[in-house]
């Protein structure tokens, strides 16, 4: 059919579709005895639902199929063709209608089934007035005989589009291929063709009281087949009634009986098929979410962990593992805002999508992160699925107004290995390691695990230490001590004032805090430590109130910016009952330079509770002098390579004095930390510096051991 030209193939499309419509008119007036009963005549309904299906172009065949219809019931031609262009009229107004409120053929809500029945009424009431002006006018009926042909037409036609229509487009019967659905129908429409004989064969006058038995059945059909089945189920009760209306006698009064009876219980199995079919989307709608992210549309790592899991019992195939991690991603999310920055992992994911091999199984894991499962894959097919990955992420542009911006992607690769009793989090870990070790040799490349490469034992090793974090944090790891801040000059007494600082609870450990906090904000696990050092701190200066004790603690960046860490620190003065402007909130050039904007905020909030902030390494980037003026800072420290170098090096004595004088000019008093010698302490005093820190002023000594025995008189400079 591929050569055949399209205005030929739709010409035998149209053929067979008039030729079908024409063949269920024929059988319909030949079923009926008599038009005293309505809803059988199914032209129109059918006919809606072709052009609602397949376009209006196939308007000819409600045209020649209701012409047929009216010319088998003894119409003459002439007046059986205008019953045809009034059913294509008519049609054509409820397409119209339901194009232009939008309404989806599957009819499975409330809304879109009222406004698809709503739009048949509409197109049907034009029956009234035009067939009562042909049967009154042309034809010379008595008027009142006139309406009730209108009216009969109008019922004629509105019961065939409810009754017939949405048994062709509404896609509910897609649910068949579910075997109990289909049983469920099937069942449901034989019970409903066994009670319907059971009731023929009573008498007369038992069988309209009889009919109401069927609708339990027309329910279940409802139930089962949704709309589709209802519909179905409606349609079988027509026949029903025309077989009854072959063996009997019909009055009026049956005729409006039967018709009440049909469209309730039609219209009862719609409203059941529709709140079911609501029920049934909205629980699969949560568990899609449930199992998807909703940013990317892939599935998450709970989903990703399932297959994985699944993965793990087929014994004889393998599989390999992908984990992406994105580099450079942060610097959108703090150039543009996280709403940028969720657009740009919506992009993405399109892009991996669009990379993946055939088959793959690809999931969002959090952050910027994404797995990638193969089937089937040799470590060749494996290392160029990444390749391609890598190609994609290369060529990807993210355009933010006048800036593009570009990522790379580290690559971890790892193989299953079913039967050996791993579970997912150990696969994920594997591609996890080899993911970092790729970062750790450049960023932007693949690393396949290797059981044998060193650099995966020392991940290894790391991964086990972190897991074992929290529990540490109260189990005695950690110790804090405190150091000295001293004031220079002045007079009366001086508050006492300390840095807190993590140590290792084991004295031998040296290096070990540092390489513990290196990895805790390498994984994200850094504001776990913060939290418990500025908790234990604010429990000290409870317990030492009488001293007016002042603490300054360091804040990383990571937990800064992080949620809720705000709230947190807020909260401490009257959790444990200490005045705010006690603590001293010390951070670093690096927290500015990662997010001005976020930082300005969040010291913003926490100065105007009252705590202090102190800006850490002041002088160290060229970014120093502008943060006087963007940030809440109350103090600075000056870089300890200036105050280390000054002995010896004359450069190093400009540019403390110049930084003391600018901090002074903004009436910031500034710390000289890393002081060894305290023949130091008139020269710094002399430039400007109002206090110093370091070994040669008082050696870290554990927190809880504080006192006032030192803290109550004035050390002179010189």
């Amino acid at each position: 059919m591929d050569g055949v030209p399209e205005p030929v193939r739709f010409t035998g499309r149209l053929v067979v579709a008039s030729l079908l419509l024409s063949l269920v008119a024929y059988f319909a007036a030949r079923a009926q005895p008599h038009q005293g009963f309505v809803p059988i005549w199914p032209e129109g309904g059918l006919g809606l639902a072709l052009l609602w299906r397949h376009g209006a172009r196939y308007w000819p065949a409600v045209v020649i199929s209701n012409t047929v219809l009216s010319y088998t019931v003894g119409t003459p031609l002439l007046a059986a063709t205008g019953v045809g262009w009034l059913q294509v009229l008519i049609v054509g107004i409820a397409l119209y209608l339901l194009k232009r409120w939008q309404v989806k053929p599957a009819l499975d809500d409330l809304r879109q089934f009222g406004l698809f029945t709503l739009a048949c009424a509409v197109a049907s009431s034009v029956a009234l007035p035009v067939y009562g002006f042909r049967v009154g006018v042309v034809l010379h009926y008595p008027q009142a005989l006139a309406f009730e042909f209108g009216m009969d037409y109008f019922v004629s036609s509105l019961f065939s589009c409810l009754i017939f229509t949405p048994l062709l487009v509404s896609g509910s019967w897609r649910m068949f291929a579910s075997p109990l659905r289909r049983a469920g129908l099937v069942l449901a429409l034989a019970a409903i063709a066994i009670a319907a004989g059971i009731i023929l064969s009573l008498r007369p006058e038992l069988r309209d009281r009889s009919l109401f038995l069927l609708l339990p059945f027309v329910m279940t059909a409802a139930v089962a087949g949704r709309v589709a089945g209802a519909s179905a189920a409606a349609a079988l009760l027509t026949l029903v009634f025309v077989a009854m209306d072959r063996i009997e006698a019909v009055t009026i009064t049956d005729n409006i009986l039967r018709s009440t009876f049909l469209v309730v219980a039609a219209i009862t199995g719609y409203l059941l098929a529709v709140v079911f079919s609501e029920r049934e989307r909205a629980a699969a709608e949560m568990d899609f979410r449930a199992r998807h992210d909703a940013l990317t549309g892939l599935i998450n790592r709970y989903e990703f962990e399932n297959h994985l899991a699944q993965a793990l019992k087929e014994r004889g195939r393998r599989y390999a593992l992908l984990y992406l991690d994105l580099d450079q991603f942060k610097l959108v999310n703090d150039t543009c805002g996280h709403l940028a920055g969720d657009h740009m992992l919506h992009e993405i994911g399109l892009t991996i999508q669009r990379a993946a091999p055939e088959g793959a199984v690809l999931a969002r894991l959090g952050g910027d992160e994404f797995g990638c499962l193969l089937h089937d894959a040799s470590q060749a097919e494996a290392a160029e699925a990444a390749r391609k990955f890598h190609d994609a992420i290369r060529d990807f542009r993210f355009q933010v107004g006048e800036l593009s911006f570009t990522v790379g992607v580290s690559i971890g690769a790892t193989f299953l290995t079913p039967g050996d009793g791993e579970a997912a989090d150990d696969v994920l870990s594997r591609a996890d390691i080899a993911c970092y070790t790729a970062k750790e040799h450049g960023r932007n490349r693949t690393h396949i695990y290797s059981p044998a490469d060193e650099s995966m034992h020392r991940r290894h090793a790391e991964l086990q230490e972190l897991a074992q974090l929290k529990s540490a944090l109260a189990s005695g790891m950690f110790k804090l001590n405190a150091q000295r801040i001293l004031r220079l000059e002045g007079q009366g007494p001086e508050t006492p004032f300390y840095e807190v600082l993590l140590k290792h609870a084991d004295a031998n450990a040296r290096g070990a805090i540092e390489e513990l906090l290196g990895m805790a904000r390498r994984y994200g696990l850094i504001g776990e430590v913060d939290r418990w050092v500025c908790g234990e701190a604010a429990k000290v200066l409870a317990r030492t109130g009488a001293l007016g004790l002042r603490l300054s603690v360091n804040v990383s960046a990571a937990t800064l910016e992080s949620e809720g860490f705000t709230a947190y620190l807020a909260a401490l003065p009257a959790q444990h009952g200490f005045a705010a402007d006690r603590m001293v909130l010390e951070i670093t050039e690096a927290v500015a330079v990662q997010n001005l904007t976020r930082a300005v905020a969040s010291l913003t909030a926490l100065r105007s509770q009252g705590f202090g902030i102190a800006l850490d390494d002041f002088g160290a980037g060229v970014a120093s002098f502008g943060y006087l003026s963007e940030l809440p800072v109350t103090l600075v420290k000056l870089d300890g390579r200036f105050v280390r170098d000054l002995a010896k090096d004359p450069a190093a004595e400009v540019v403390i004095g110049a930084l003391a004088k600018l901090a002074k000019l903004r009436g910031i008093p500034c710390i000289a930390e890393w002081v060894e010698d305290k023949a130091l302490l008139p020269r710094l005093a002399a430039l400007g510096v109002d206090y110093a820190q370091g070994y040669a002023i008082h050696r870290p000594e554990p927190l809880e051991t504080l006192s006032p025995r030192r803290d109550s008189g004035i050390v002179e400079a010189g």
